[in-house]
């Protein structure tokens, strides 16, 4: 394997680290500020000191093998920052909590088909996050990342408030009339 494909690899392999890396920053240091403009740039601030450093380990190692010193700056950044975000979405996502909503029928004990009811979930601040139509009787509801949120079916007042943790599975009941 030549200088440059190797330093390719390296990147890859340090792509993937730095978005478990950064994961795992999410997860332990503000879990609830998943989906913030905060976290997007401590993210990338995370990916690009991990880069810049790798770059001074390659430059150590392959300095003496590459024709052109910068490429030892360029060689694998497009693939490096590819695997960087996928892994880090990929991490998060699989350890999002899962909240399913069932709604009951307090004649029938299930929703009759084709009835078209809602469920929406606020945030602390009271503003809707997510918003799930189901005919069926059960919505699943995914990507709220943890906090605080309060569940309304749409047609009626009811109005139901938990607190949301990572790798959780929460299940919701609403009962109609």
């Amino acid at each position: 394997m030549d200088s440059l494909t190797a330093i390719y690899w390296i990147r890859v392999g340090l792509g993937l680290i730095a978005g478990f890396l950064c994961a795992a920053y999410v997860y332990f240091s503000n879990p609830g500020e998943l989906a913030s403009l905060y976290t997007l740039l401590t993210g990338l601030s995370l990916a690009l000191i991990f880069y810049i450093i790798s770059y001074y380990f390659i430059k150590l190692r392959f300095f003496a093998r590459i024709e052109k010193p910068s490429k030892l700056m360029t060689q694998g950044i497009g693939i490096y920052f590819f695997a960087w975000i996928v892994s880090w979405i990929l991490v998060v996502t699989m350890i999002m909590p899962l909240t399913t909503v069932r709604i009951y029928d307090i004649n029938t004990g299930d929703l009759a088909e084709g009835r078209n009811l809602w469920i929406v979930a606020y945030n602390y601040m009271n503003q809707p996050v997510q918003n799930v139509t189901t005919t069926s009787g059960v919505a699943k509801m995914t990507l709220l990342p943890p906090g605080t949120y309060t569940f309304q079916q749409g047609n009626t007042n009811q109005n139901q408030t938990f607190t949301l943790t990572w790798l959780q599975t929460l299940e919701i009941h609403f009962n109609i009339t």
